[in-house]
C-alpha cells in the first residue's frame, strides 16, 4: 500500500536498523498476540513479551550474551495457525509473530527484507481488521481512507525516520517506547482494563 519508494527506503536500512524496525512493529502488535493467547488458551503472552525483551536487550546492552537461535526456536512453538482456530484473533496474532520472527531473522540470517516483511505483516493486520469490521473486501481507495490504515502508515513513516538515526542505546530504547504506543496496538487493542 505504501508504494515502492517507501519499501526501497526500508530495504536500504542497515542490518541493525532492519532489526529495530521489525522489532518495533512486533512491539506495537504485542497486545494483539497477548489478547489472542489469553482468550484462546494457545501460546503465551508472557513468553512473547520475554522474546521481545531479549532482543531489545541484545540491541541495547553491550556485551549481552544471548542465544538468539534458541530464543527463536522456543518462540516458534507459540506461532498460531489461523486455520486451527475459529477466532479471528489468530490472524493478527500470527502477524505479530511474523514481525517478531523477522526481527530475529534479521540478526540470525540477514536476508535484508526483514523490515519490509514486518511492515507488510503489520499493515496486513490492520487491513484485515478493517475489512472484518466492514464485513466485506474493501478497495485500496476505501482502505486508504480508513483512520486505522492512515494511523498505521503514519506510524511506519515516523518509525522509519526514528530508525534512520545513528545507533545509540538511548535512541533504540526511545524507539521501543514510541513503538509501545502506551500499550495500544495497531488495531486499537489495549491490555489496560
Amino acid at each position: 500500500m505504501f508504494g515502492d519508494k517507501f519499501y526501497k527506503k526500508i530495504n536500504k536500512l542497515m542490518p541493525w536498523q532492519q532489526t529495530v524496525f521489525a522489532l518495533s512493529l512486533a512491539e506495537r502488535m504485542y497486545p494483539n498476540y497477548r489478547l489472542f493467547a489469553e482468550t484462546s488458551g494457545f501460546g503465551d503472552g508472557e513468553r512473547f513479551r520475554h522474546t521481545l525483551d531479549v532482543l531489545w536487550t541484545y540491541l541495547t546492552v553491550k556485551g549481552s550474551r544471548v542465544d538468539l537461535s534458541t530464543e527463536l526456536e522456543a518462540f516458534e512453538k507459540m506461532i498460531p495457525d489461523p486455520a486451527r482456530f475459529e477466532s479471528y484473533g489468530a490472524y493478527p496474532a500470527l502477524d505479530a509473530c511474523v514481525a517478531l520472527g523477522a526481527a530475529y531473522n534479521s540478526v540470525i540470517c540477514r536476508i535484508g527484507e526483514e523490515a519490509s516483511e514486518a511492515s507488510h505483516a503489520s499493515l496486513g493486520a490492520v487491513a484485515g481488521f478493517v475489512e472484518l469490521l466492514a464485513e466485506r473486501d474493501l478497495s485500496d481507495e476505501e482502505l486508504y481512507e480508513n483512520e486505522l490504515i492512515e494511523a498505521e502508515m503514519e506510524f511506519q513513516v515516523a518509525l522509519l525516520e526514528r530508525v534512520a538515526q545513528p545507533r545509540e542505546a538511548e535512541t533504540i530504547l526511545a524507539i521501543r517506547d514510541f513503538s509501545a504506543q502506551g500499550g495500544v496496538s495497531n488495531l486499537g487493542i489495549s491490555l489496560e482494563e
